[in-house]
Order: C-alpha cells, then sequence, then structure tokens
C-alpha cells in the first residue's frame, strides 16, 4: 500500500471528520442503511468499479445533505 503524503494525511483525516459530523446529525434509519453502503463503496474500490463507486458517492452524498434527512 503507497503511503500517504503529509497533506494527503490531513485531508483523509479532514474528510473522515467531516463525514463522523454529517452522520452524527442524521437519523438511526438513515445511519444504518450508510453502515450497508460504506462497506459497499470499499468493495467497488478493490474491484476497479470506478462508475459503481461514483453513483454510491451520489447517494451516500445525497442521504448525508438531504434536509428531511436530519433529526427531528
Amino acid at each position: 500500500m503507497a503511503e500517504l503524503s503529509g497533506s494527503s494525511e490531513d485531508q483523509v483525516e479532514d474528510d473522515v471528520a467531516e463525514f463522523r459530523a454529517a452522520l452524527s446529525r442524521i437519523r438511526e434509519d438513515h445511519r444504518r442503511v450508510l453502515l450497508i453502503l460504506v462497506p459497499r463503496l470499499a468493495a467497488m474500490q478493490e474491484r476497479g468499479d470506478t462508475e459503481g463507486a461514483l453513483a454510491l458517492v451520489a447517494k451516500i452524498h445525497q442521504i448525508l445533505s438531504d434536509p428531511e434527512r436530519l433529526p427531528q
């Protein structure tokens, strides 16, 4: 596995922090859905399925950013 440069590591840490913050703001049922989708994304990446991975990233972004999905 290739090592990340310092700035890439910082970006990954920032992305993970942003993801966790967004995840904490959604309802429990949507959190469970994401817990299924994220491992599928990793599997797609390992298979080299770029098109499928990008579609799944768009779906995950939609779930995390939809104001109707925020806790009441």
